[in-house]
């Protein structure tokens, strides 16, 4: 039996009791949608905006009500700067994947909580430092995976839990999402440089959550495997000019995880292929089995408002965000470990366990 849940809602706003600090840093497209999002909620103050550039800072600051006076800062540096303002207390992240663990390092050393897009890492090292810095500082280091907190994936991961599915010995989830004009020029040399699963979570976070990952299971063992680069360098050109013979990532990449307890997760990537977007979810039970399509842009902001809710609600005393540190560090390891396979002719290779069981640095192959 096939279970849809539809979208009903976003999550009701918590009850004030005092106003967080706010800063964003990373003022694209990206990051003024979520600043857009975060407005609505009650509790947090937007205190400063910062990117590399001058005309996006002057953008982000047209979204914002009239009376607000943020600190707007820009240049090269000037994250630094964001991140010893006595009243920002969460700095929130929204850059392009390269820059996310230096500016979440500072932040967390001059003890502010972070909360960042994903990928946090796409390194193990960068996975690491991250993880080593949020133990050391006591900070929050918060994943902002937005696919969390979608409604129908909320009420199918409560289902779970409750067993109306039975024991999920098996999970799939699909990112089909071809990028085509969509193609920023850091993702794209991205994907020219790098072979692997290089955007894993917004399948694996709900997996993980409803599997109970970190909590009464672990992944152990990952396999990974694409095709050619048979679009990549067409991509390219397209969207630099540039020839790019020496592509890397395949246009389809599918990794198989294997869980300690002897569950399966399938995870699919393809954002280079024409068809049609699919952000797919599968939980298959011992006695039925969970199916879930992304309902379309709508949701997508309702469940980034969701999550900006339950996060500044985490600072605030209120209901826990849900994504700790270590799950922050297990999702984003599929991205080198999925390298790592492919590097090593598709091989398995074992998963750390960064909930505190084997070394951080445990990268040996089976």
């Amino acid at each position: 039996m096939t279970t849809t849940h539809h979208l009903s809602g976003s999550l009701p706003p918590s009850a004030p009791s005092r106003r967080i600090g706010v800063a964003f840093v990373g003022l694209g497209e990206r990051g003024r949608t979520t600043l857009q999002l975060m407005l609505p909620v009650e509790s947090a103050g937007i205190v400063a905006l910062c990117d590399l550039s001058e005309s996006n800072v002057a953008q982000a600051r047209l979204l914002l009500p009239d009376g607000s006076a943020p600190e707007c800062v820009h240049g090269a540096d000037a994250y630094k700067k964001v991140c010893r303002m006595e009243a920002v207390e969460l700095v929130y992240i929204c850059t392009d994947w390269t820059s996310h663990p230096h500016i979440a390092v500072e932040a967390m050393r001059q003890g502010k909580d972070v909360a960042i897009e994903v990928p946090a890492a796409t390194t193990l090292e960068e996975v690491h430092l991250l993880l080593s810095t949020a133990r050391e500082t006591r900070r929050h280091c918060f994943l902002l995976e937005n696919a969390c907190f979608e409604q129908q994936t909320m009420e199918a991961i409560e289902a779970i839990h409750r067993g109306d599915i039975g024991e999920v010995v098996h999970a799939e989830g699909n990112y089909y999402h071809c990028l085509d004009d969509r193609w920023t020029t850091w993702r794209l040399e991205m994907n020219r440089q790098r072979r692997g699963d290089l955007y894993p979570t917004h399948e694996l976070g709900p997996i993980c959550q409803a599997m109970g990952i970190g909590k009464t299971d672990t992944l152990e063992t990952l396999v990974c495997m694409d095709t050619g680069a048979f679009s990549g360098p067409q991509q390219y050109k397209n969207h630099t000019g540039a020839e790019a013979q020496d592509f890397q990532n395949g246009d389809h990449t599918t990794t198989l995880l294997r869980t300690r307890r002897g569950h399966t997760i399938l995870l699919r990537h393809d954002v280079m292929t024409s068809q049609p977007y699919d952000r797919r979810l599968l939980f298959i039970g011992t006695r039925e089995r969970i199916e879930l399509h992304d309902t379309g842009r709508p949701s997508h902001q309702e469940m980034t408002l969701a999550m900006n809710r339950r996060l500044i609600a985490a600072l605030t005393g209120g209901r826990p965000f849900g994504i700790d540190i270590n799950d922050l560090a297990t999702w984003c390891a599929v991205i080198p470990l999925s390298e790592e396979s492919i590097a090593r002719g598709f091989a398995p290779v074992r998963f750390p366990d960064f909930y505190g069981i084997e070394p951080l640095s445990s990268t040996q192959t089976l």
